[in-house]
């Protein structure tokens, strides 16, 4: 046989309190029900759990055995509904982040930090991927929030704007523009190969490089694509060509390579800014994950990465 959860109890304070009546009224019943209660449960056993009189109540050594079991058994059960609870505030479980480029210098560590202060019970597991992948992992459920680069064209996505830095021309050591220390504009590249990102679904740089490009009235030549900022920065590093990358990227310190600020038209200044946002896969939402999102968009205390632009109350 299998003792209920009703049984356990009942045993469990019977053999406590040595006490019908201060048992029943613990559990919240009449005496009678609880006395009728242990009969049934010793019937069913085979033996006596208690040896009692009308003025005495002790357990017998079955009893004694069986209440040692059943006070292990409501204590995991106890654990488990006090987990389950958890894990529904999303105070408990296991949240996957998909990170890489930039964002892992400015934003991630901000972003996880303000969580942990109010989810230390959280298993935090982090994915090394590229932008590019992380897109394909939200569709797939490989990971549970990522960080993507603005616009992503989606209908599995869901983004929420957190943060935006401003773009900045990487360049091969040895480059004619690092003769002076200002601003380069895109018009300035003109007679250089491109290194960029690779382009897949969702993902718009390539179209913004080439935006910026034929404001200024040429088409960039493409020399190479690569999957992250650190590969992109690699290649520039290796005098293959000019990029244009968010400025946090310039905290890789690649030797070979030098950063110069972006300048742009103020009409066309939108252009010279990327926007990130955190992503997850569009649906309803796991607990855990919905609490993460909630604790970025919570009100903002400092930003712990000192030069972020975080947003926590912005749109879609």
């Amino acid at each position: 046989m299998t003792l209920d959860v009703r049984q356990m109890r009942y045993l469990v304070a019977v053999g406590e309190e040595l006490n019908f009546t201060r048992a029943a009224e613990r559990c919240h019943i009449s005496q009678p029900p609880l006395s009728r209660a242990i009969r049934e449960l010793e019937s069913e056993i085979g033996t006596r759990l208690f040896d009692r009189d009308k003025h005495h109540v002790a357990l017998t050594p079955a009893g004694a055995s069986l209440m040692l079991s059943a006070r292990k058994a409501l204590a995991a059960l106890d654990d488990g509904i006090h987990l389950a609870r958890r894990t529904g505030m999303g105070l408990s479980g296991t949240l996957t982040f998909g990170f890489g480029g930039s964002t892992v210098y400015s934003l991630l560590p901000s972003l996880v930090r303000r969580f942990r202060e109010t989810t230390a019970d959280v298993e935090l597991r982090f994915s090394a991927m590229s932008v590019l992948h992380q897109i394909e992992a939200l569709r797939s459920g490989e990971i549970d929030v990522g960080i993507l680069r603005l616009p992503i064209f989606d209908e599995l996505i869901e983004t929420r704007f957190v943060h935006s830095e401003p773009l900045v021309a990487a360049l091969p050591l040895g480059h004619p523009l690092l003769a002076h220390s200002g601003a380069v504009s895109p018009a300035d590249l003109r007679s250089s190969r491109f290194v960029t990102y690779e382009s897949t679904r969702g993902f718009n740089f390539q179209a913004d490089l080439l935006a910026l490009c034929r404001l200024a009235n040429f088409d960039p030549e493409i020399a190479h694509e690569a999957p992250t900022t650190e590969a992109v920065i690699g290649i520039v590093a290796c005098g293959e060509g000019v990029a244009i990358v968010p400025a946090s990227a310039e905290r890789l310190r690649m030797r070979g390579v030098a950063f110069r600020p972006l300048e742009v038209p103020d009409a066309t200044a939108e252009l010279a800014v990327v926007r990130f946002a955190l992503a997850w896969r569009a649906g309803e939402l796991g607990a855990t994950t919905r609490k993460f999102i909630d604790s970025v968009f919570a009100t903002p205390g400092p930003d712990p990465t000192g030069d972020a632009q975080v947003m926590r109350d912005g749109g879609r």
